[in-house]
C-alpha cells in the first residue's frame, strides 16, 4: 500500500494548522504531524538567543528537533499493513499530512512530500493574526519585526530561489482559509 504525502507550510498564522486539521479530519486514513510539537525545550542549549530581545529564536530550523520529526514520521510509513487498527482496503492509499512553518528547510521531509503547498499572507495580516495568539513563552515587544519577519522573508527567498522545488509547490494566498481548503482538497482528489 503506498503513501500519499503532504506538506503543508507557510508564514506563522496563515492558515497552516487550520487547514492541515481540517484536510485529516475529512480525509480518511490519514495521519497528521505537526511540526510545533517538535520545538526544543526552552532550556534547551541548541536555542539561538537574541540578546537585543532577551527571546530565544524560535523562527528557525535550529529550534527544532528535526532528526526526531524526520524519525517518527519514517516509522509511519514504514508501518505494515494496520492502520490506526484497522485494516485498509489494498487499493486505498494511506495519507500522510505534515504541517509546519519550516518543513521545506529540512530535506529529508522535503523529499518524502508528494504533494507541496506554501501559505503566504501579507505581513499586517500576519501581524494581527498573531498577537491574539499566545505563546510559551510569550511574544515580546518587538519579537514579530525583528524575528518572525525577516525569518519568513528569508525562508520564502530560499525556497524561490530554488528551480526545482518550485516547480512542485502550489502557493496559496493564507487569508482566505475556506478557498484554500477547497482548492487543495481538489488537487489532493
Amino acid at each position: 500500500m503506498e503513501w500519499l504525502v503532504i506538506g503543508i507550510s507557510g508564514a506563522t498564522c496563515s492558515g497552516k494548522t487550520t487547514i492541515a486539521q481540517k484536510l485529516h479530519k475529512d480525509l480518511k486514513n490519514s495521519i497528521l504531524i505537526q511540526q510545533d510539537t517538535y520545538f526544543h525545550d526552552v532550556d534547551d542549549p541548541r536555542h539561538i538567543w537574541i540578546e537585543e530581545l532577551n527571546h530565544i529564536n524560535f523562527d528557525i530550523i535550529s529550534s527544532l528537533d528535526m532528526k526526531k520529526m524526520y524519525s517518527d514520521i519514517r516509522k509511519i510509513l514504514d508501518e505494515k499493513p494496520l492502520f490506526n487498527n484497522v485494516v485498509s482496503p489494498k487499493n486505498e492509499k494511506k495519507i500522510l499530512i505534515i504541517e509546519g512553518f519550516l518543513i521545506f528547510d529540512y530535506k529529508p521531509i522535503l523529499d518524502l512530500c508528494n504533494l507541496k503547498y506554501f501559505l503566504t499572507l501579507e505581513k499586517e495580516e500576519c501581524y494581527n493574526r498573531r498577537k491574539l495568539r499566545v505563546y510559551e513563552p510569550p511574544d515580546v515587544p518587538g519579537y514579530f519585526e525583528k524575528v518572525v519577519w525577516p525569518e519568513y522573508v528569508n525562508h520564502l527567498k530560499v525556497i524561490m530561489n530554488n528551480k526545482e522545488l518550485m516547480k512542485s509547490i502550489k502557493f496559496y494566498d493564507g487569508f482566505s482559509q475556506e478557498d484554500v481548503i477547497k482548492h487543495i482538497y481538489k488537487h489532493i482528489c
